[in-house]
């Protein structure tokens, strides 16, 4: 009798350990089944799932980037303009993990074949995968070229795209791997609209669900905020080290309240550099853009006039100086860290700004966040310009990435144009 007890207890333990895999097998069945296909029913959100609502207009832009693909050829992003994509990273001596993670891919472009949706593999080891070994990695998959892209370049520029640009997880060294495992989604407008866990059924029925609402959109989405798991957007670094290069800025405006570029997205607007207690060119430039607003009213957009001397210049000194100038709500001034001053105009305008030496060029910044001229407020041909590309830029109804962009003019010191 008492060794028959062991044995009723591991039946017992056996029991158990069977009825909880069975649940949660049932479980697992119903996350992953997805949607009835032609039902309304739509992928809610568990407990603990870290997504939040997000305006549309402080999604990060993508710039476009070149890379070549598993044919051989320069795969040029700008050709996606129009169509939304979705990235993900690999190496192709991954012997499980990437493999399932390509499976899962090979099936969602099963599931979304009647989609506008490109596919985007960006492999983590140049150094082994050529094209040659991306060609046959993707006929392994059946993956077709105009549908399904498999990309490489030098480990800076694959770095610099996943780190800096998506930021996430991508490795520096040419030994390392170490890669993200979620699947990054671009809208149609080139904004980095979500992000989604490739081994998660929840993310994977959210991820088919949002594809095709982000295929449908029709029109700018400009003022809608979206459930979505990328909920850095819009929120300003931590430390600026985390940057590498300044797309969007936080500063602080005369209220005292937060200023984010990114809550101009949809509409064109000046920039310019000047500080208050400026004894050179700066009162002339403001008296400028004065005259300048009294006269094109409402037809001119809004002017940001960022201090380079945000030490002097605290958010209640600039209300002061806005309130003698008696500048309307549309010009806004601006303050902040004097270090991400410097960046945000050698980086996002290419102009020079130190305490007491800065652009004194005007800048036009379109639709899209994109610096798209500059100009000298001194010469009366530049205004005529700037006035007409305002004009050009505000009928513009989806991003423009074209070679023939105008880039902002450098002012770099030694510049006659310096104050």
């Amino acid at each position: 009798m008492r060794k028959a007890i062991p044995v009723f207890l591991w039946i017992a333990v056996l029991v158990v350990f069977g009825s909880l895999s069975y649940i949660r097998y049932q479980q697992f069945k119903r996350n992953s089944s997805g949607p009835v296909p032609g039902s309304n029913e739509v992928a809610t959100d568990p407990p603990g799932r870290l997504l939040d609502n997000i305006p549309w207009k402080h999604f990060q832009d993508i710039p476009p980037f070149e890379m070549k693909n598993q044919l051989g050829e320069v795969f040029d992003s700008r050709k996606l303009a129009g169509k939304p994509y979705l990235v993900s990273f690999f190496f192709a001596r991954c012997p499980v993990i990437c493999r399932k993670l390509n499976k899962q891919i090979e099936s969602l472009n099963e599931q979304l074949k009647d989609t506008n949706i490109q596919f985007v593999s960006i492999t983590v080891d140049p150094q082994n995968d050529s094209t040659e070994v991306l060609k046959r990695y993707a006929e392994d998959f059946g993956a077709d070229p105009d549908r399904w892209v498999f990309l490489t370049d030098q480990k800076y520029k694959i770095v610099e795209l996943g780190e800096h640009v998506f930021e996430v997880l991508v490795g520096e060294n040419p030994e390392d791997h170490t890669h993200t495992e979620d699947i990054l989604l671009v809208d149609k407008w080139g904004r980095f609209r979500d992000r989604f866990r490739w081994n998660d059924p929840f993310d994977i029925r959210r991820m088919i669900q949002v594809v095709k609402e982000v295929a449908a959109e029709e029109s700018l989405p400009l003022d809608d905020s979206f459930r979505t798991r990328n909920v850095v957007a819009g929120q300003a670094p931590v430390q600026l080290t985390r940057k590498l290069w300044i797309r969007d800025f936080h500063l602080t405006d005369s209220d005292n309240a937060k200023f984010n570029s990114r809550d101009l997205t949809g509409e064109v607007w000046i920039a310019n550099f000047f500080y208050s207690s400026c004894q050179g060119t700066c009162p002339q430039q403001i008296a400028y853009l004065k005259k300048l607003r009294e006269t094109k009213g409402a037809a001119l957009p809004k002017i940001v006039s960022i201090t380079t001397d945000p030490e002097h210049d605290t958010p209640s000194v600039l209300s002061k100086y806005k309130g003698q100038l008696q500048a309307d709500p549309r010009w806004i001034f601006c303050s902040g860290d004097p270090q991400l001053t410097k960046r945000i105009s050698a980086e996002f305008f290419h102009a020079l700004a130190t305490n007491d030496h800065h652009s004194p060029l005007l800048y036009v910044v379109d639709r899209w966040h994109q610096v798209r001229g500059s100009f000298d407020w001194r010469k009366p041909e530049d205004e005529e310009r700037m006035l007409a590309l305002i004009e050009k830029l505000k009928g513009e109804d989806r991003p423009v990435y074209e070679a023939s962009t105008p880039a902002p003019r450098p002012e770099f010191e030694g510049s006659d144009e310096q104050e």
